[in-house]
C-alpha cells in the first residue's frame, strides 16, 4: 500500500484528541461521610462495570474514526504487483504530436500549446530519479531527446522550444517504435507518454494500434494517451492547387485550379479565394456562393509571370482556426520560349496532307501572321533530316508517322533524354512497329509500351473506338474531370496500334541514381495517361533519365481518327508538351516531409547553397547545404521540408541563381473529425486515456495510474459509519437505566 498524500498521515495523531478530553472529564470524588451515601455507593458499585465498558467502547470508536478520516486525506491505494515502491523511477517516452492539425486554436491557445502545457505537467509528474526521452512525432519521429535522460531541465526546455511542423499524422509506426525502444530499456518501470489530439486521421489504423497497446502492457509497459483539445465541427481549406494550363510562358495568362474542401457538416456561404505571385498583392479573386458540408469544389484563378525563372503561386481562404490548410503553395519556372522540333514522316503535296499539320497549328492556336511571335517556336523536319538535327536546341521532339527512327541517331536521344529533353511519337501508317518495338523498345528502353497489332479500319466511319469519359487519374488529362472543361469522349477512333505495357520492375538504386542511368531496366514506370472506352491504353509514358516518353496509339492527323478537329485536341497536346518541356521541374513541388531533389549544372558543383525557409525574409530559418555529385550530376538535395510553403534556395556566387520549390501539405489532415465513442473506449480497454484540459493535474492522473486502485472512497463511507454508530451507542448508553 501507498499514499499520494503522505503528509497527511500525521492527522492519526488526532487520535489523541479524544483520549484526552476522556481523561479530562473523568470525575473526581471528594469524601465526605454521608448516612444516605451508602446506598448510592451500592448503585454504583452495581453498575461501575458496564459504565466503564461502554465508555471504552465509545473512545475506540472515536479514536477509529478520526484514524480512518486521517487515512482517507492521506489517500492510500494498492500497488499492482508490477508497481513497485511509491516513487520509483520511471524510464519513459515522452511523444508530443507536432502534426498540422494541433495548430486549430480556440482562440485562447492552440492545441499544440495545450500538448506542451500537458507535456510539461507530465515531467513535472514524474518521480525523483526519473529519466526521460522526448519525440516529436507525426508521420515521423524526430527525436530532440534521443535517449532518456535524467536532466528534466533539458527535457522542460526542448518542450518549450519544440516547433509545430506541417506534417500530417500517422501514429502506428510512432508507438511501434516506441514500444521496440522501451523493450531494449533497462529498467523495473517503463512508461510511453503519447500527447496528441483527438483527430481520428492519426488512428486510421486503430486495430493494430490496440492489439500493440494491448501487447506493450503484458509486457509490463505502460501507455498513457493525453489527448488535448476541443472539437472542431468547422473548417475549411485549400486541398489542391495546380497549373492548368500546361505551360508557363512569360505574359500569358495561365489558370491555376484550386480545390477548397469544408470539411464540417454545415454549408458555408460566400468563401473568398484569391490568388498571388510571389507574395504580392492578389492577381485575382473568385467567391464560392455556397459550399456544403463535406463537399469540394473546384475553381480556376489566372495570373500572369512577368520574367523568366523561377515564381511562386498561392492561393489564400479567410484565416480560420486552422491556418495551416488556409493557404497552399505552388512553385513553377516561367520560360520565354518553348522550341519544339516536329518530324514529319510523310509531308505529302499540300500541308494539310502533312503529319504535323494540325499539331503545327495546335501548338500555336493563333493567326498566322502571329506565330511568329508566339512562345512556342516550331521547327518541321523529315525523317531523313533526323540525323542532322542537334536535339538539344529544342525542348521537345514529335515523331508523327515516322516510319523507323535511324539507329544512328539512338545514342544522341539518349542522351538527349538523360539531359531532361522530351520525345512525343504518334505513330501511322508508314509506322513499323517491329522496328521501333526492337530499337526504342528492347535496344534502349525507351518506349512505355510496345506497338501491338493494328486494331479497326479506317476506311470505316460506321465503326469506331472513343476515349473514357470520366475517372481521369493521370495529371496530363486530370482536367477533363471537370465538365466544364470539355470533353475527350467525343473524339471518334477508327484506327489505332494496340498498346501493350512493357513490363518494369522497380530499381533497388535511389532514385536521384536512377534518373541520371538511361538503362532500359532504370526508366521510369510506364504510366497509362488516357485509355478507351473498353478499358485499353491510348496514351502512355514514362520518364527516361531526366526526360520523358509519350506514346499515342493513333496518328497526329485524321487519317485514323478525328481528335485533331475536335476542341479538346489543343489543350491536350499543350499539355502533353508541357508535360515533357517541364520534366525537370517537376520535382519543384514536394510533399511536406519529402525530400527535395534538384539537378545543377556543372559550374555548380561544390558551391554552399543557402536555404530559406517559408516565412517572413527577417525571420525564417536558414540551413545550409552543399552541391554534390550524384551519379556524374550536380545535385541539390534538401531534406527538411516540415513546413509548407515556398522555399528558396541562394546558390553562393550566383546572385540570379534563386530556386524556388514548395512544399504542400497533406490535405486529409485538415479533416478535424474526432475518434468516435466506440473508438474512444476501445483505447482505454487497452491504455490509460487522458482527456486533459487546462487546469486538470496531470500529476493526480498519473500518479493514480501508478499507485494502483485508491481506497480513500471506502475510508471515507467507513468514517461515516462510525460517524453514526458512534451517535447511536452515546444515545443508547446514556439512556435512563
Amino acid at each position: 500500500m501507498s499514499f499520494i498524500h503522505p503528509a497527511l498521515l500525521f492527522g492519526i495523531l488526532a487520535v489523541s484528541v479524544p483520549i484526552i478530553i476522556h481523561l479530562l472529564n473523568r470525575r473526581k470524588f471528594q469524601r465526605v461521610v454521608w448516612a444516605a451515601m451508602r446506598f448510592l455507593r451500592v448503585s454504583v458499585e452495581q453498575n461501575q462495570r458496564r459504565m466503564r465498558v461502554e465508555d471504552l467502547i465509545l473512545l475506540a470508536l472515536r479514536c477509529l474514526l478520526v484514524a480512518l478520516l486521517a487515512l482517507a486525506l492521506a489517500r492510500p491505494a494498492l500497488r499492482s504487483a508490477a508497481g513497485g515502491l511509491l516513487g520509483a523511477r520511471v524510464t519513459g517516452l515522452l511523444l508530443l504530436d507536432n502534426s498540422y492539425s494541433l495548430s486549430h486554436s480556440d482562440g485562447v491557445a492552440s492545441r499544440f500549446d495545450k500538448a506542451r502545457q500537458a507535456a510539461e505537467q507530465v515531467v513535472n509528474a514524474a518521480p525523483v530519479g526519473s529519466a526521460l526521452a522526448v519525440h516529436l512525432v507525426s508521420d515521423t519521429v524526430n527525436a530532440i531527446v534521443p535517449e532518456p535522460t535524467h536532466d528534466m531541465n533539458l527535457v522542460r526546455k526542448v518542450i518549450r522550444e519544440a516547433r509545430l511542423s506541417d506534417r500530417a499524422s500517422d501514429l502506428l509506426p510512432v508507438l511501434k517504435q516506441s514500444v521496440d525502444t522501451l523493450r531494449r530499456a533497462r529498467g523495473m518501470r517503463k512508461e510511453i507518454y503519447l500527447v496528441t489530439d483527438t483527430q481520428a486521421l492519426g488512428w486510421r489504423q486503430l486495430g493494430e494500434i490496440n492489439k500493440l497497446l494491448i501487447s506493450a502492457r503484458q509486457e509490463q509497459i505502460k501507455v498513457h494517451l493525453i489527448m488535448v483539445g476541443e472539437p472542431a465541427p468547422q473548417n475549411l481549406g485549400v486541398s489542391r492547387l495546380r497549373l492548368a494550363s500546361g505551360l508557363t510562358p512569360i505574359n500569358e495568362s495561365l489558370r491555376f485550379e484550386a480545390q477548397v474542401s469544408n470539411y464540417g457538416r454545415e454549408e458555408v456561404r460566400s468563401v473568398k479565394v484569391n490568388l498571388s505571385v510571389n507574395g504580392d498583392p492578389p492577381m485575382d479573386e473568385t467567391v464560392i456562393d455556397v459550399l456544403p458540408g463535406g463537399a469540394a469544389k473546384s475553381v480556376s484563378l489566372f495570373a500572369k509571370l512577368r520574367g523568366e525563372g523561377f515564381h511562386s503561386v498561392a492561393v489564400r481562404l479567410p484565416p480560420d482556426r486552422l491556418p495551416a490548410d488556409d493557404r497552399r503553395s505552388l512553385a513553377l519556372r516561367a520560360v520565354k520560349e518553348v522550341r519544339v522540333l516536329l518530324v514529319d514522316g510523310d509531308p505529302g503535296r499540300e500541308p494539310r496532307e502533312s503529319q504535323v499539320f494540325f499539331l503545327r497549328h495546335a501548338l500555336q492556336p493563333v493567326p498566322l501572321a502571329e506565330a511568329s511571335q508566339y512562345f512556342v517556336k516550331t521547327t518541321i523536319i523529315t525523317t531523313p533530316d533526323l540525323p542532322g538535327a542537334r536535339l538539344d536546341d529544342y525542348e521537345a521532339v514529335i515523331l508523327a508517322n515516322v516510319s523507323e527512327f535511324p539507329e544512328a541517331s539512338l545514342a544522341g536521344l539518349q542522351q538527349y533524354l538523360r539531359r531532361g529533353g522530351g520525345l512525343m511519337i504518334f505513330p501511322g501508317p508508314l509506322t513499323l512497329a517491329t522496328s521501333y518495338n526492337e530499337l526504342l523498345g528492347k535496344k534502349a528502353g525507351l518506349l512505355p509500351a510496345t506497338l501491338g497489332a493494328v486494331r479497326g479500319q479506317a476506311e470505316s466511319e460506321d465503326q469506331f473506338f472513343t476515349l473514357q469519359e470520366k475517372d481521369y487519374t493521370h495529371p496530363l488529362v486530370e482536367i477533363w474531370n471537370d465538365p466544364g472543361a470539355g470533353t475527350l469522349g467525343s473524339a471518334r477512333f477508327f484506327r489505332f496500334f494496340a498498346l501493350q505495357p512493357v513490363p518494369w520492375k522497380p530499381s533497388a538504386e535511389p532514385p536521384e541514381n536512377q534518373a541520371r542511368n538511361g538503362a532500359p531496366g532504370e526508366a521510369g514506370e510506364p504510366r497509362v495517361v488516357l485509355k478507351y472506352s473498353d478499358g485499353s491504353p491510348a496514351v502512355m509514358e514514362r520518364a527516361w533519365g531526366l526526360g520523358r516518353v509519350i506514346l499515342f496509339s493513333s496518328t497526329a492527323n485524321t487519317a485514323w481518327n478525328d481528335l485533331p478537329v475536335r476542341p479538346a485536341f489543343v489543350p491536350l497536346v499543350h499539355r502533353a508538351l508541357g508535360a515533357l518541356a517541364q520534366r525537370q521541374d517537376e520535382g519543384l513541388n514536394v510533399r511536406v516531409g519529402d525530400r527535395f531533389i534538384y539537378r545543377l549544372a556543372n559550374e555548380h558543383l561544390g558551391k554552399d547553397v543557402v536555404i530559406r525557409h517559408p516565412g517572413e525574409p527577417t525571420t525564417a530559418q536558414r540551413d545550409l547545404r552543399r552541391v554534390e555529385l550524384v551519379s556524374g550530376t550536380p545535385t541539390l538535395r534538401f531534406e527538411g521540408t516540415d513546413h509548407s510553403g515556398v522555399y528558396e534556395a541562394s546558390i553562393a556566387g550566383d546572385a540570379a541563381r534563386t530556386i524556388k520549390f514548395a512544399a504542400q501539405p497533406d490535405a486529409a489532415e485538415s479533416d478535424l473529425a474526432d475518434l468516435s465513442a466506440d473508438q474512444f473506449k476501445m483505447l482505454e480497454s487497452a491504455a490509460q486515456l487522458i482527456r486533459w484540459k487546462p487546469g486538470v493535474s496531470m500529476r493526480e492522473w498519473v500518479e493514480r495510474e501508478r499507485v494502483g486502485t485508491e481506497l480513500w472512497l471506502p475510508l471515507l463511507l467507513a468514517v461515516v459509519l462510525l460517524a453514526v454508530t458512534e451517535t447511536i451507542l452515546a444515545q443508547w448508553f446514556s439512556r435512563t437505566k
